[in-house]
């Protein structure tokens, strides 16, 4: 009986991408406190899952965090390639196609983060305010914008993007 439920288990898991949640067999994201105020975020996410939906779902860990932990913002410290602007064409259309005993790439972000408190100027892509930051992310990762196999749908990132000239330092609360 226990064989049955986990090949059950595993061809539904299998046929999705790696959804956001804490690590487990499909991928997930991981945090470890590494010095005062520096956290190493990681997200895993499992041969369906596209660069963009980990990429988003690695930002959003690294915005909960923060302020789980009290914080208001936080600084990318390791040096991490993120993309403003998904690399596909409107012209290509590819699916997706299960082949046994081949791998597709596992998409994987990890870096180390430090947490700010307010004031912070945010500076994308390396300065962020959390909480800004986790309401843009939020429609991509809680479902209103999901694509094939429940990945997060190609977006322009204006969230990565740094501030107008004219922006002022985010103070706790201003957004």
């Amino acid at each position: 009986m226990k064989n049955i439920f986990f090949i059950v288990v595993s061809v539904l898991l299998a046929g999705c991408a790696t959804s956001y949640q804490s690590s487990s067999l499909s991928g997930g994201y991981r945090d470890k406190h590494v010095a005062e105020d520096v956290y190493r975020v990681s997200f895993s996410a499992n041969g369906y899952a596209t660069r963009e939906t980990a990429q988003t779902y690695w930002l959003y860990r690294a915005t909960e965090l923060t302020l789980e932990k009290g914080f208001d913002g936080f600084e990318i410290l390791s040096p991490i390639a993120l993309g403003r602007v998904e690399e596909s064409s409107p012209f290509i259309k590819a699916q997706m196609i299960f082949i046994p005993m081949e791998t597709a790439p596992k998409p994987y972000f990890e870096a180390d983060i430090r947490l700010l408190k307010a004031p912070i100027k945010a500076n994308p892509p390396k300065i962020f305010n959390a909480t800004q930051l986790k309401a843009e992310l939020e429609p991509h990762v809680k479902g209103e914008k999901k694509c094939d196999m429940e990945n997060v749908c190609p977006h322009i990132k204006k969230y990565l993007f740094p501030p107008a000239a004219t922006d002022t330092p985010v103070s706790k609360g201003v957004i």
